[in-house]
């Protein structure tokens, strides 16, 4: 698990060094599940387009036989829109390991709306997260999430 963490953390920093925005953001309900804890940056941006990669991290208890389960959301969003208001959709990978060493992968998915201030240091996100499973059979659980970030580099 120690070596988990390690990774997150290597990867956070190295791929982070030169970027525009960057922020750290709580999500209620959506890919990471009940709640996630993320870092989010921004690798390209031109006129009304932004990509935005993100990381996070969620737990949840499951059930006596599974234990609980850690959550590591990966994910890109894109943004449209000029100004505070902006369409947000993004795709990743949710990669799930429970604390009795069963391990899986979700496809989590997002398309909503964002919120950012132009002269503010936070941003707020109101989107559907649908997080499609897809080893056993393939299933699809709706979710919708609300996401508050705060940017990490000010201008």
């Amino acid at each position: 698990m120690k070596i988990i963490i390690v990774l997150f953390l290597v990867s956070i920093s190295s791929v982070s060094y030169g970027q525009k925005e960057k922020f750290l953001s709580f999500e209620l309900a959506g890919s990471g599940g009940i709640a996630s804890i993320n870092y989010e940056s921004e690798f390209f941006r031109k006129e009304k387009i932004g990509l935005t990669y993100r990381l996070g991290f969620s737990f949840a208890p499951i059930d006596k036989n599974n234990g609980t389960a850690l959550v590591f959301p990966l994910m890109v969003h894109g943004t449209y829109g000029k100004g505070s208001h902006k369409l947000d959709a993004g795709i990743g990978l949710a990669l799930t390991v429970t604390t009795r060493a069963a391990f899986y992968a979700k496809t989590p998915m997002s398309i909503g709306y964002r919120f950012q201030a132009t002269d503010k240091n936070y941003y707020l996100r109101l989107a559907y997260t649908p997080i499609m499973g897809y080893f056993v059979d393939f299933n699809v659980q709706h979710w919708g999430g609300f996401t508050f970030g705060y940017k990490l580099n000010r201008k």
